[in-house]
């Protein structure tokens, strides 16, 4: 991963081939101290883990597709849970057959590049357990 330009309020970085992108910009966020970015990108990618959230059990229903794809967008954000850097993103990928599928982004791992635009805010975007919907909410 490498960043590319960076400003006060914004950052573009770049992940090449093989890297793993989800656990990459977990690790760059607490390296920097980022706690209240949001996300965006686009690229490939050539193995993703996608989650899709089922409330009646509170969990995750993953797949993993091990197929060349096209990241047609990479949208979410960066905040804490206590003082832990959390990373929550989501993306829409185009199939070689020209289908959409989309979902929670547990793993990425590039094909040829990423490249992801984080867009930093004053102040600190906080999460929380919160037991009904058994996800970790945004808090006031």
């Amino acid at each position: 991963m490498e960043l590319v330009l960076s400003d006060d309020e914004k950052m573009v970085i770049r992940f090449d081939a093989d890297e793993e992108v989800f656990s990459g910009l977990t690790q760059f966020a607490k390296n920097t101290g980022l706690d209240s970015v949001f996300v965006s990108g686009l690229g490939s990618a050539k193995e993703i883990e996608l989650g899709f959230y089922d409330p009646v059990k509170k969990e995750y229903q993953k797949t993993v597709f091990r197929e060349p794809v096209e990241i047609l967008s990479i949208e979410g954000n960066i905040g804490l849970l206590d003082t832990e850097a959390i990373v929550h993103i989501h993306g829409s990928f185009g199939l070689p057959n020209y289908q959409v599928i989309g979902g929670h982004i547990h793993r990425l791992v590039v094909s040829s590049t990423v490249e992801l635009m984080l867009d930093t805010m004053g102040g600190e975007l906080h999460r929380s357990y919160d037991e009904e919907t058994g996800l970790n909410l945004l808090t006031p």
